[in-house]
């Protein structure tokens, strides 16, 4: 009896454990994918501030010229919309939510999971503020802006072909009297503060998950 009790804990112990070893390869995983996620937000919102700066930039000068306008415009298309950031979480969720993952874990790697999973909520919290709150301004509602022609766009999400049909936003002003317009400035100031957070998010996330992957070993199959 007490041979067959101690064979039972022993199977349980090493079910347990293989159970760990398998959610600490799921969690690497998760954050190998993470990362590319991180790559790719980061190269879009880049991008994305490049065309609304120069956008901005041209604005402010207050320069009739058919370049000036052209950069305006473009701008007033990239700041109807705004760069997000979501990661996956369910194998970091896993390792500091499980009792039995929890009862494996090092007190350090515990600790410092907890941490993670602290810093993933707080930033993609930051993060969903910094890409609603610019789309309040409604710019596209400024009389002085105007609907143009249909375009194609090409484009992205999640990995899925998101190209759609857009129309375009022109100024029904000349340049010179659009940077007189407050609302209009507004617009772009208020989508150009928060939108400049994105880097500053990725890079506090960045630099943890890849902390966090180092300190387990690298990637799966490394």
């Amino acid at each position: 009896m007490f041979l067959g009790v101690q064979l039972g804990n022993w199977n349980t112990a090493r079910q347990e454990q293989a159970a760990y070893r398998d959610a600490l390869d799921r969690y690497r995983a998760e954050i190998v994918t993470n990362l590319d996620t991180l790559d790719t937000v980061d190269a879009e919102s880049a991008t994305r501030l490049e065309i609304v700066g120069r956008a901005f930039d041209a604005l402010l000068s207050c320069d009739d010229s058919a370049e000036a306008r052209q950069l305006v415009e473009t701008g007033l298309l990239g700041i109807i919309g705004t760069s997000g950031l979501t990661l996956r979480s369910s194998a970091l969720d896993e390792l500091t939510g499980t009792q039995t993952l929890l009862s494996r874990q090092p007190e350090a790697l515990r600790l410092r999971l907890a941490d993670t999973r602290y810093y993933m909520t707080a930033f993609l919290r930051e993060a969903a503020y910094i890409e609603t709150i610019p789309l309040e301004e409604r710019m596209q509602n400024n009389p002085i802006v105007r609907i143009g022609a249909t375009h194609s766009e090409s484009g992205d999400y999640m990995g899925q072909d998101y190209s759609r049909p857009q129309r375009n936003l022109e100024l029904a002003v000349p340049v010179s009297e659009a940077c007189t317009d407050n609302m209009l400035i507004k617009s772009f100031y208020t989508w150009e503060r928060w939108q400049l957070a994105i880097p500053a998010v990725t890079r506090v996330l960045r630099t943890r998950l890849q902390d966090d992957l180092d300190m387990l070993g690298g990637p799966p199959g490394g």
